[in-house]
Formats: C-alpha cells, structure tokens, sequence
C-alpha cells in the first residue's frame, strides 16, 4: 500500500529530531558549528594580527562561493562587511548556551 505524502513527511521529521536529539545529547556539532567556529578564528585571527590582505582574500574566496550558490554578490560583500565590523567591534562570539550549561570541564567551548 503506497503511503500518503504525509505520513512520509510525518515520519522523516520524527527521524531528523531524533537524530538533532541524539547529537545533542553526545554534544556532537554539526556542519554549521565547525563553519561557525572556523569563521569566527579566521576572521579574529587575522584581525588580530593585522593581515587585512588575509581577511580580503577570505572575503573574497566566500563571496565567489556564495555567487555560485546563487547569492547576490552585492549583498554578499555587504554581509561579509558587517560581519567583520561586527568582529572589529568586539563581538563576542556566540556560544551555545545550553553546551555552556552543563560543561563540568571550566573549559570554554567558544573560539
């Protein structure tokens, strides 16, 4: 008997919260976690550092990726701006509250 569409779409949610549950519960970051962390010590290293040339040439590299993806490029080196002038500005990197919670080790899960 052929399934509704439904119950299919029903069913892949319960699979995807059950997998995002057990990944959190093993603290498992995801793709966009390690891309979060990475961005985050590639920017505010080279800030650091003052090496802008690093800091252009990374922007650059993005916004080519984010083009092909389909983003505007405009509004790409828009965003890539903001971001790195968030960072020039002392924006702390944004942890995961509830990783921070329950972390018994007094280390900083942040970069």
């Amino acid at each position: 008997m052929a399934q509704s569409r439904r119950q299919r779409l029903d069913r892949q949610r319960e699979r995807q919260q059950a997998l995002r549950a057990e990944a959190s519960a093993q603290r498992k970051p995801s793709r966009d976690d390690i891309a979060r962390t990475l961005l985050h010590w590639a920017i505010t290293e080279n800030i650091k550092h003052g090496r802008e040339e690093e800091i252009y040439r990374l922007q650059v590299q993005v916004v080519e990726h984010l083009v092909i993806q389909g983003f505007d490029r405009q509004a790409s080196d828009t965003a890539w701006d903001a971001l790195v002038d968030k960072y020039r500005n002392g924006w702390a990197f944004q942890t995961k509250r509830r990783l921070k919670a329950d972390d018994g080790d007094g280390k900083d899960d942040g970069a």
